[in-house]
């Protein structure tokens, strides 16, 4: 059954010890986080020890956790810091990533706070441009996790309507991100909004 929670409340849930929440939390990011980390490093294994490392962090810092909305760039974080040190173990160099490498390593936690408020500024000024209908199924979608179905009910569209206008605001963000010059953050949501494109 799909958990209607947001983040932050399953995180406070999660902070009591509620295990059920835990489990909601972990399936809602599973899936995002491992095609993520499994497109950098191309190794099942080292992606699920990865993961599984990502979440029990959250596990063991549940009662410290101070999250305000989605939980999503503090897994990023993790998920890159985790990255990095398997590339430094391994000497690992991988086609294509070479620049996105170089920039992970020169970041700091300072500069990722930034690039990810200018970002979300980016974002929501794309979102404004954007038609009602075509706004609304986004953020439905990628910020209170609805399904196609919900959306469809509670806005009153067909379902392909609603799959429609979330693939079309996804490549106008694509477009857009594309088109910042912010850095491997910028390349980072890129490649998670081509993932939901598939």
């Amino acid at each position: 059954m799909r958990n209607q929670k947001s983040d932050k409340e399953l995180l406070e849930d999660i902070g009591k010890g509620y295990e059920t929440a835990f489990q909601y939390l972990f399936d809602r990011h599973w899936n995002t986080l491992y095609t993520f980390v499994y497109r950098l490093i191309k190794d099942e294994d080292q992606t699920k020890d990865i993961l599984q490392n990502i979440f029990l962090e959250i596990w063991n810092k549940k009662e410290i956790l101070l999250i305000e909305e989605s939980i999503l760039p503090y897994l990023y974080k993790i998920a890159k810091n985790d990255v990095m040190s398997l590339f430094r173990r391994n000497r690992v160099r991988l086609d294509g990533h070479e620049v996105l490498i170089r920039n992970l390593k020169k970041s700091s936690a300072a500069d990722d706070g930034i690039i990810v408020r200018q970002l979300q500024e980016v974002i929501d000024l794309e979102l404004a441009k954007m038609p009602l209908n075509m706004r609304q199924c986004f953020q439905l979608s990628k910020y209170e996790h609805k399904s196609i179905r919900e959306i469809a009910l509670e806005l009153m569209l067909s379902e392909q309507t609603v799959k429609n206008n979330i693939s079309e605001a996804l490549k106008r963000l694509r477009f857009c991100l594309n088109n910042e010059s912010l850095g491997y953050m910028s390349m980072l949501i890129t490649i998670l909004l081509n993932l939901s494109l598939n």
